[in-house]
């Protein structure tokens, strides 16, 4: 835990802010007096908090500067190594894409090259059967369907040491009128606006619009 210097004035306030739940869980409201009594300590646990802010916020805010400078020093100091970072990895994307690109191309041609053998002795055997009078046998030779010759062509990159690459799906919008409802989110901004706007008059379907009661004391809610 980061230790944070706090001055004596926010020493004094969180101390004097441990004793108030207790005092608070003595209180049973059962009549106008201890009602008014909750309410009357309501308003000082209000003014305690306003105590809390005035003495926290300006650490608050010194603490938050530092840490917000420190982010941007981070940020200055990661960037050029980030840069390179991206840099490099579309290059050896690219590199790979294209050596793949190349795989496929060699698979294809190495495939052709042993579907055309294929065929070449199917046609020699199918001459030869001919030639010594077994006509039947030819033609059962080439009606025979061929089978589509198995090639892999292994992968060209090299292995890189503390480099892996793998496959990812995305996607990218083309008709938002076609996206099924189960993929589509409420604004709820949108919608607490209007609320707030129209109160019981805004008529939104699928939204039931209900009122609740919020107790504030000393501009506090």
């Amino acid at each position: 835990m980061i230790e944070i210097a706090l001055t004596q004035e926010a020493k004094d306030v969180a101390a004097r802010a441990l004793t108030v739940p207790e005092l608070a869980r003595t209180i049973e409201i059962r009549d106008n007096e201890s009602y008014m009594w909750a309410g009357e300590m309501l308003t000082a646990v209000k003014g305690l908090l306003k105590e809390i802010d005035a003495a926290f916020d300006p650490i608050c805010k010194r603490a938050h500067e530092a840490h917000k400078e420190a982010l941007n020093q981070k940020k200055r100091a990661a960037e050029p190594l980030l840069e390179a970072e991206r840099i490099l990895k579309k290059g050896i994307a690219d590199y790979q894409a294209e050596l793949e690109r190349q795989r496929r191309e060699e698979e294809a041609r190495l495939r052709e090259e042993a579907r055309r053998r294929e065929e070449e002795a199917r046609l020699a055997a199918a001459i030869a059967a001919e030639n010594e009078g077994e006509k039947a046998l030819a033609e059962e030779i080439l009606e025979e369907p061929v089978a589509a010759p198995v090639v892999h062509v292994p992968p060209a990159a090299p292995k890189l040491a503390g480099v892996s690459a793998r496959k990812v799906w995305k996607y990218r919008v083309v008709d938002e009128a076609l996206i099924p409802r189960q993929y589509l989110t409420v604004d709820h901004a949108a919608i607490g606006r209007v609320v707030s706007a129209l109160g019981g008059r805004a008529k939104i379907p699928g939204i039931e619009v209900y009122e609740e009661t919020v107790i504030a004391a000393g501009g506090r809610r």
